[in-house]
Formats: C-alpha cells, structure tokens, sequence
C-alpha cells in the first residue's frame, strides 16, 4: 500500500509542476505581500544560484502560504512544491534536542553530566575534560577560547561535530538507537508521510518502512555552484543528531505547529529550550537547548540555519506573531552569510547570531513581521 501510495504521489507531482497558493485565512497575510515576498525570493534565488526553492508560511496552524521556485531537478525542469523532500541538514538539531531532552525529563541523563561519563572524548585542547558537560554540547558553549583559558559555559562557539556527539548519550541512556527515538517519538507520531532518517542510511531510513526508491523520487537533487555554473554532486550520507533528517515545508508545517502545542516535552521543558544560554559571567548568549533564540524590538525570535554538501534550510519562528516560516533549498547557499567563505560547515561567528544576516529572512521579516 506505501509503495502505491508513493507512486501516486510522485504521478501527481509529475502533472501538476506548479503548486496553488493556499487560501490566505488570516487578514495579517495577504495576497500583495505574499506575491511581493515571492518575488523578492526569486531575486534573491538567482542572486546567491540555488537551483530550487521551497518555502512556506505557517500561521494559525496552517500552511497558509507556499511556493516552489526554481527547479528541484534542472535537466528534468521539475519545479518543487510543498511535498519536495530536502536534506533538513542543521534544522535536525532541533529535532536532537527533544529527543534529548525527553530522556532528562525521565531522569536518564542529566544536562551536568559530564561527557566522560559517557565515554566522550572531543581531542585537541579540550580531551576528556570533566568540565565539560552534556549541556554545554547541546548549547555549543563546549570550547571556550584563549581569553577564558579555553574553559566551557563562557563563550558560544557553534560546533556541529560537537553536537553531534550527542547522539552516544541518547543511545547509552536510552539503550536504543537514535533513529529508532526519532521515528518512534516524532516523525510517526505526527504521520510525518515525507520525512525520513537520511535515504542513505539503509537501517535508520527503514525506520518509516517506505519504499525507497519512491522516496527519492521526490529528492530535490543536490547542485553546487562551481565555476560559474550549477553542478550535479552527491548528497552526505550521515543521519544523527546534528544532521541528515529529510523532510519538505508541509511537513515542517506540521512539526512546528507540534511544538506550539508543546508536544513531546512538559512546558516547562519547553520554556528551557526557548531560553539563551547565560554564561557564569552573566553574558546572554544567543543558543538555547537546540535553537538560536534573540529578540528584536522586543520581538521574540526563534530558528536554525542548516547548510551541508548541496543542502540548506531555514526555519523561523515568531512566536508574538504566531507565524513561522520554512524555506528549503538544494544547494549550499540559502544561508551562505552564515558560514565561513570557503568552509560551510564553519561559521562565520558574528553573523551567526544575527538572524538579519540571511537575506531571506529579512525579506520575511520586513515582508510579515515589521523592520527589524
């Protein structure tokens, strides 16, 4: 039945190329911005050469808004849609910390565990340092540097591998891999039919029991930017907590409105995970439990970039305004300001913690929210 169901979908996406916007529900949207926005977006689109975008707005728990731009498969001329699966890369994190957090709030782990305890080792400077504990990997503040004699809790450096190591605490608290918590307590839960473990691991992707080769059908292909044309490259191939979920807009559409219903986690959890990190100094740093979380003008704002090997995303949440916006896109460049020139998976550290610095959220941002 999953198999006939795939091929139905992906019959359909082959014959109706271009998505209808939804109905707007909700006078604070409206068709003028979302054409003005959409627009914007296609400029932007062709100014940083991704090949296809798919973004969507969400509002009183709907997707009231979607597009597909560009061409998810450029020798196919495939436009995307709202089903369009991507590499979530980075956006994963969010997902890693509730599974994480679920297990602090059963008492499996403690976020002042130190990471020795389970057998983590983060080389260099740093080794098998007691100091360091499970809190300070999932709220990148493990490192330190030379001015607070490389000390952990004091200095917020983002380190994908770091949180990566994560995923050995989840699986020796939890006595179960962390594919099998994320299906079991997220991805299943919300019948989340386009959102899988990356199709490249073999184990964790059957989790969801699709058929594969149907899934990839609806992959957004991979391209980089390489000498001034779009090339064809291979996507990563590694799933944890840090990186490799798939998903697309409607289905990010509906984990987001999960977390405001604050599923999964008690709300005081919730609260914890939406609040900055304050070092011992008392300095704010710009990271909660798994989200960069600032405000503007008083407004609260809450995201994640994710950026890998011919992938990246953006998810943003306003809380105040009770809007979120997804965009997912199958190159590196969607949020390109955020990371080191010459080196995606290193961030640019200034930039990282201002979410203004993505012209695309901007364009959101001044398009829905206000000037901030």
């Amino acid at each position: 039945m999953k198999t006939l169901l795939w091929i139905t979908i992906f019959l359909f996406t082959l014959t109706h190329p271009v998505p209808a916007p939804a109905q707007i529900t909700d006078p604070s949207i409206n068709l003028a911005d979302t054409a003005s926005f959409a627009s914007e977006l296609e400029t932007l689109r062709q100014r940083y050469h991704i090949p296809s975008l798919s973004v969507g707005i969400v509002q009183g728990k709907k997707l009231v808004w979607h597009k597909g731009l560009g061409y998810a498969d450029i020798e196919h001329k495939l436009v995307p849609n709202e089903h369009t699966i991507y590499h979530l890369a980075s956006v994963t994190k969010t997902f890693g910390a509730i599974i994480l957090m679920q297990l602090v709030e059963s008492g499996k782990v403690s976020l002042d565990d130190p990471v020795t305890k389970y057998g983590i080792n983060l080389g260099a400077r740093w080794g098998g340092d007691d100091r360091i504990k499970i809190k300070h990997l999932l709220t990148h503040t493990a490192m330190g540097h030379s001015l607070n004699g490389f000390k952990p809790g004091y200095s917020f450096i983002y380190n994908g591998d770091q949180y990566g190591q994560l995923k050995q605490v989840i699986e020796q608290a939890s006595g179960q891999s962390f594919g099998q918590l994320l299906t079991q307590q997220i991805l299943l839960p919300l019948q989340l039919t386009h959102t899988a473990p990356n199709v490249a691991d073999s184990t964790d992707f059957a989790l969801m029991g699709y058929d594969r080769a149907a899934f990839e059908r609806l992959v957004a292909k991979p391209y980089e930017w390489q000498k001034n044309q779009l090339v064809p490259i291979t996507y990563p191939t590694y799933f944890g907590p840090s990186a490799g979920l798939m998903s697309c807009v409607a289905d990010l559409a509906t984990y987001s409105n999960a977390i405001d219903e604050k599923r999964f986690l008690s709300p005081a959890t919730w609260e914890k995970v939406f609040t900055p990190t304050v070092s011992p100094k008392g300095k704010t740093l710009p990271y909660g439990l798994g989200w960069f979380v600032h405000a503007y003008k008083g407004i609260k704002i809450r995201w994640h970039t994710g950026v890998w090997t011919g992938n990246s995303s953006l998810l943003v949440k306003i809380p105040g305004k009770d809007l979120t916006l997804i965009v997912l896109a199958n190159s590196q460049d969607l949020n390109r300001p955020f990371y080191a020139k010459f080196d995606p998976f290193r961030t640019n550290p200034k930039l990282q913690k201002d979410l203004r610095a993505s012209a695309f959220a901007k364009a959101f941002l001044n398009h829905f929210v206000g000037k901030l």
